[in-house]
């Protein structure tokens, strides 16, 4: 893309397909329960979710006010991520609503 230098699309997802990465740092638009990690893009979540199918751990960055949101398009569940890293923005029962699902929340 060129106003963000991202690699998206299906040569990225391909080239995701062959390696095996032992972290992933994933950015996601929303995150909630139900819906997992979503973005309203659908290149973006193809190659976002490739990367996370490729990566032993993952861990999503995502400010306080992404959570509790969902876009169009999910491209991972809850169930794949091991570390959510966001600000002390995150409202307390948010948090607690996330660790009751095994995922470990860090405010930086």
């Amino acid at each position: 893309r060129r106003n963000t230098q991202a690699a998206v699309g299906v040569e990225t997802v391909q080239a995701l397909s062959r390696i095996r990465a032992d972290l992933a740092f994933v950015g996601t638009n929303g995150i909630t329960l139900a819906h997992g990690l979503s973005t309203p893009d659908q290149t973006e979540a193809a190659t976002k979710s490739a990367i996370v199918g490729c990566a032993q751990r993952v861990v999503v960055m995502a400010d306080s006010s992404k959570i509790g949101q969902e876009r169009t398009i999910r491209f991972a569940a809850l169930e794949d991520v091991d570390v959510l890293v966001t600000d002390d923005g995150l409202e307390p029962d948010r948090r607690t609503e996330l660790e009751s699902v095994g995922l470990e929340v860090v405010v930086a």
